[in-house]
């Protein structure tokens, strides 16, 4: 009893582990993908011809502080545009080197200006120096940015803007310690243990505490370059710069508060996206010249961090690098010629773009219809994106990736399939696959039972189990052909179609026909629920353990198909002969049984060559 209940302990671990070892190493991957270095093969990138900004000393400045490793796109690009608005400020970004630095999704942008260069233009500190998310944040590579930071406020006495958990640059340089502060709500539970001297707050879109400015998550740093113009500038200037980006939420004067958010169940979207989201499609995004910072922003961070929709891929049409409204350098990694055949869509943000019909006429396959982004919409450049995601995978990853955005609106309108049904589908397919794989091990144990048992199961008994196979395989033909065909009728009209173009889908919905009518002439032929089980989890286990395989794209839908069937065929017969005696005994007669077969149903379900030899 005790061996027993240590091998159930085993089985249950193994099945659990599956899942969980897959799903970790997806998120890992996933992760990798955010921030990922410009490779050689990506086109040149003339940093000496990308002019920095003409500089007034009238004005007073601003610096929005990159890193070699990786800078939130969002975080960068909506505060920029707000400033940019208003046209007061001599506004640079800046970082270690004038290299290319990466932003959220591979969006390459070039620095205006270097530290040193910056430190040569300007007599004494910047007026204002806006600190994104850097990816790495606390890392030894960070360093050169927080002595950065910590010399110009030696020097003078900046504007300090920390952008979602930018806070955590600031905090580790000390400037945060006795302060209030505050940052994303995901970002505050690990902040708040690692920076326990900073008095965190949440429930506010940012605390102005002087000399230091801090927002909650991402799009609250639209708020907060609003905060800082309107101290610079004034009101009016931050009311339109308000409504020249469309921001819905701007309240003058001070703070709005928000709903402080936190993990809720209708989150496990985003680790479902994280861990088993292996077929994320390679998205490119198209750059035009003179689109608006914020709309560029638009079209990487909703598909990628704590997402995880997509591959985005910067292309322009030639390889040249282009110019945003407000002069910035993008670069990209790709012209879209050389990239279209490794592309599964394409999408062109900005509504200029749009009404410039900019990707019209393009060479390009058949598949790559090219997606104006924000076409026709006038409102915040988010939102389109919300709407691109809700209809395209779901409206519950849509309110996912709202709340990440700690988008301004809370429930906002969105149109499309209510949950992610086919990824929720997979871990469960995951744990079909760890059960098959303890199956495979107990089989692997019994193997000398197995192979005992086709030595020994001669004459009329291996006739007798060879015509009940054929019974089987028979009848699960039949059950494909026409609980498929029943299927498509009654479940079409209702876009069954579409959610059965899915591979997967198509592929269990197939295994159900045939396990459905495999059941069902089982019971009819007076086998046990236990083994009508056993042999429906073998049929489907055969096709489960493939769906990895083909979430990494080493198997392709028509491998699937044929490499499941041989499998569901090999189960089958491997069940029927690890218990033979279940399939040789003289249970109801079948189609293929001969007329004879009858007269041995009251002899009972003990069969076998021995009881078939004792017959006249």
């Amino acid at each position: 009893m005790r061996w027993r209940t240590v091998r159930r302990v085993a089985a249950a671990v193994v099945v659990g582990l599956v899942p969980v070892a897959v799903g970790a190493v997806g998120i890992a991957r996933a992760a990798g993908e955010v921030y990922t270095a410009r490779d050689g093969g990506a086109p040149p990138a003339p940093v000496d011809t990308a002019a920095a900004p003409a500089h007034d000393p009238g004005k007073p400045t601003a610096v929005m502080v990159l890193s070699q490793e990786g800078t939130n796109v969002a975080d960068v690009l909506a505060p920029y545009e707000v400033l940019a608005h208003t046209g007061a400020f001599n506004l640079y970004t800046v970082a270690a080197r004038r290299q290319p630095v990466p932003l959220t999704g591979g969006l390459d942008l070039v620095p205006d200006l270097s530290f040193g260069q910056l430190d040569d233009r300007l007599p004494a500190s910047p007026d204002v120096i806006v600190v994104p998310q850097l990816h790495d944040a606390g890392k030894p590579s960070a360093a050169p940015i927080v002595q950065w930071l910590r010399r110009q406020r030696a020097q003078g006495d900046p504007l300090l803007v920390s952008v979602c958990v930018g806070a955590e640059v600031l905090a580790s340089a000390g400037v945060l310690d006795g302060r209030p502060a505050t940052s994303h709500w995901l970002g505050l539970i690990g902040l708040r243990r690692n920076y326990p001297a900073v008095r965190w707050q949440d429930g506010v879109r940012y605390v102005d505490d002087g000399d230091v400015i801090t927002t909650a998550g991402v799009l609250s740093g639209v708020d907060g370059a609003l905060r800082v113009v309107e101290r610079m500038v004034g009101r009016p200037a931050a009311e339109q710069a308000a409504r020249a980006v469309r921001w819905p939420a701007y309240s003058p004067g001070g703070a709005a508060p928000i709903r402080r958010a936190r993990p809720a169940p209708p989150d496990v979207v985003g680790l479902l996206s994280a861990a088993y989201r292996w077929d994320r499609p390679n998205m490119g995004v198209l750059l035009t010249e003179g689109v608006g910072e914020t709309e560029l922003a638009a079209a990487f961070r909703p598909y990628t961090e704590l997402s995880y929709l997509a591959r985005p891929l910067a292309v322009t049409l030639g390889g040249q690098p282009v110019r945003s409204r407000h002069g910035l350098t993008f670069v990209p990694r790709a012209d879209l010629a050389t990239a279209a055949p490794r592309l599964d869509r394409l999408v062109v943000p900005g509504a200029d773009a749009a009404r410039r019909a900019e990707a019209q006429g393009l060479s390009l396959p058949e598949r790559l219809t090219p997606v104006h982004l924000h076409q026709g919409d006038s409102g915040f450049a988010f939102g389109a994106a919300l709407r691109d995601i809700a209809r395209t995978r779901d409206v519950a990853t849509a309110r996912w990736v709202a709340k990440t955005l700690q988008y301004p609106t809370p429930n906002p309108r969105l149109d499309g399939p209510a949950w992610p049904w086919a990824l929720t589908l997979r871990p469960v397919l995951l744990v079909a696959g760890g059960v098959a794989v303890a199956l495979g091990i107990r089989f692997l144990r019994r193997r000398e039972q197995i192979v005992r048992a086709v030595t020994t199961v001669r004459g009329r008994a291996l006739r007798r189990l060879v015509r009940h196979y054929l019974e089987m395989v028979l009848v699960m033909v039949a059950g494909m052909v026409v609980l498929g065909r029943a299927e498509s009728v009654l479940l079409d009209p209702f876009g069954w179609a579409g959610l059965r173009a899915q591979p997967e889908i198509h592929t269990l919905a197939m295994a159900t026909n045939m396990t459905v009518a495999m059941v069902a002439w089982m019971r009819l032929r007076g086998h046990g629920w236990a083994a009508t089980a056993e042999m429906a989890v073998a049929m489907y286990a055969s096709f489960v353990v493939l769906f990895p395989p083909l979430w990494l794209g080493v198997l392709s839908p028509m491998g699937l198909m044929v490499l499941g069937h041989v499998l569901m065929l090999l189960a089958m017969a491997a069940v029927m002969l690890e218990r033979s005696d279940e399939y040789t005994g003289h249970h109801r007669a079948g189609w293929l049984d001969r007329p004879a077969a009858a007269a041995g149903h009251g002899q009972g379900r003990g069969g076998g060559e021995d009881a078939t030899a004792q017959r006249p």
